[in-house]
This record gives structure tokens, sequence and C-alpha cells, in this order.
């Protein structure tokens, strides 16, 4: 992807972040930014070509550059996954809808909306593929949220022939991200992990960002690929307590002795004494390490895209020596 004029939303969250630094290589980026999070992105105003401050919800705000670009990449989103569902409809449901009929009758060559692998819902599954029907039952409104986005974009492919597709990221780390496994870090090095949560048998998918943003691209380059789906997630899932042996490993620390049922857990994160100790570990964070949730990536590679990190395990050890030099 050569010379093409890029229109980001959700541009400085950590995945977008990452998206841009790789676009602005060789394209120009227009980043949609909220003028309260203008700052999150000083870092990269050398790279960015314009940066427009509006919302999603509002259209005015960046309607006129849909005019001028080629290519489209939708990760803006209220990602809290305690959210009420309100909250989260409004954004990540109307905003794609407002966003997509803006970009109906245009020449934009494919938009690419962020949705993720956890719209597989509040069920155990093995790798469960792009085929799969979405489910009824989600962990939380946020995942709800998503599933019911992805209706949306597809509707919109189906309707207007909108140019579009969708990526589904598993668990997704590396630098500078400082949620999910950052926080799991933090426990591990502040001697604060104690046991595993439920069982520690059941599997986690991963992903490093690098193969997300990478992938991602090579996915917008390939010509006459509408309407589809596909999982973005390493080779290999782990079972979340190699994960966890692991990290324990490369900080120095020893690992838990025991592991905990997930009720009796679920059941302490609704104390007191558990919010204040973890409070960065809701009970919708919680599920996450209790659901065996794994996904076949054979779509993403068949298209031919090789991954740099196929297995965790390398991915994860040069998270750790990043987390270690900037704790």
């Amino acid at each position: 992807m050569k010379n093409k004029k890029i229109f980001v939303t959700g541009a400085t969250g950590f995945i977008g972040q990452n998206l841009i630094i790789e676009l602005a290589k060789n394209n120009d980026v227009f980043a949609l930014v909220r003028h309260k999070s203008i700052n999150k992105l000083a870092h990269l105003k050398n790279i960015i070509k314009e940066v427009i401050i509006g919302d999603l919800l509002d259209v005015n705000s960046y309607a006129d550059k849909l005019n001028e670009v080629d290519y489209v990449f939708h990760l803006a989103a209220l990602y809290k996954l305690d959210a009420p569902k309100e909250a989260l409809y409004k954004h990540n449901v109307i905003g794609t809808q407002k966003l997509l009929e803006i970009c109906i009758n245009k020449k934009i060559e494919k938009i690419v909306y962020f949705s993720t692998a956890y719209v597989a819902g509040a069920k155990d599954v093995d790798l469960a593929t792009e085929q799969d029907p979405l489910p009824e039952r989600f962990k939380n409104w946020y995942e709800w949220s998503k599933a019911e986005g992805e209706k949306i974009a597809l509707y919109f492919y189906k309707q207007y022939r909108l140019p579009l597709i969708i990526v589904r990221p598993t668990i997704v780390y590396g630098p500078n991200n400082f949620y999910a496994l950052y926080k799991v870090l933090s426990l591990i090095s502040d001697n604060k992990l104690f046991i595993y949560p439920g069982s520690g048998k059941n599997k986690a998918h991963l992903v490093h960002v690098e193969d997300v943003v990478n992938a991602t691209i090579h996915l917008a380059d390939l010509e006459n690929r509408y309407g589809e789906i596909y999982y973005i997630c390493e080779d290999y899932p782990r079972s979340c307590r190699e994960i966890i042996k692991l990290l324990c490993r490369e900080l120095g620390k020893k690992p838990p002795l025991v592991a905990v049922p997930r009720f009796i857990v679920k059941m302490l994160s609704e104390s007191f004494v558990w919010k204040l100790i973890f409070k960065d570990f809701s009970k919708e964070f919680l599920d996450y390490f209790f659901y065996h949730q794994t996904f076949s990536n054979n779509k993403l590679k068949n298209s031919g895209y090789i991954f740099r990190y196929p297995d965790p395990y390398d991915g994860l050890r040069s998270f750790v020596i990043w987390y270690r030099s900037h704790k």
C-alpha cells in the first residue's frame, strides 16, 4: 500500500497508533480525533498528514474529508467492558452506522471495520471459524455492541456494496499497551498474583500488535475481497496456566501454587476488599481468564499472510523485556 490517502478512526488507541506508524511510512494519514484526546497523538504529529478534530457521531466534522480518501480504517469504539449498554450502542453501533452512511457513493477502495474475536460470546469454543454464526449470549455488553456493529457493517456491504471487510483480533499485546496482559504483569511484579483464576487449563488466544497491524494492511491490499471476515490470532493458543508461568519466569517470580474455581473468584470479585486491592480486575475483565476460547487463523494464512510471532512465547518474552525497562 503506497501513495494512498487513508482515514483512520480510533487513532489514539493502542492498535490505532501502531497502525498509523506503519501506514504513514508510504501514505498520507488523516486521523479523526476527539478534542480531549488530541494530546495522545503528540508524538505522532510529524508523521500524520492531518488531524481532524471531531467525533463519529458528528458527521459534519469529517464528512468532507471522506471525499478525498482511498481507504478507511475504522477502529474507534468505546472500549470499556463494564460500560452501560446504551453508551456502548451509541458509540459502537450508531457511530459505525453514521460513518458508513457517509461512505456511500464515495470512491473508497476499501473499508476495514475492527471488531473483536470475542463476538464469540459467553461460551467455550475451540478453533472457531468465520463461518460460525454469532451467538445469542455475550460475556458483556461490549462484546454485544461489537457484534451489532458487525451486523451494521455487513448490511452496508450487502445493501450498498461498500468495499468492506471485518477483522477480529484476539487479545492484543505488545509495547505501550497498558491494558490486559500489562495488568497481569503488574500483578505478578507486585507479588499479588497468588492463584490461578479458574482452572488455569482453559486456553487464551493472543496476538502481537505487530501482527495485527501487518495482517490488517495485508488484507486491505487484497483485491476483490469484500464482505469477508478474518480472525487475527497466533497459531498456538496457550492455557492461562502456561501464560502465567511464562510471565512469572521472565519476571523472576514464583508462579501461583493453587487454582481457585471460577465461581469462587467471581464471588470474591464482588467484595469491597477485592475492588480495593484488585481494582483493575473487574468481574467483566476476569471472564477472559475463565472461558476456553480459541480461533482458527487458516483463512488469514491462506490469503498469504505470514506471522512474525506465530507462537506467543517469543512475543511475550519481548513484551516482558519492554515492561521491565519501562515500569
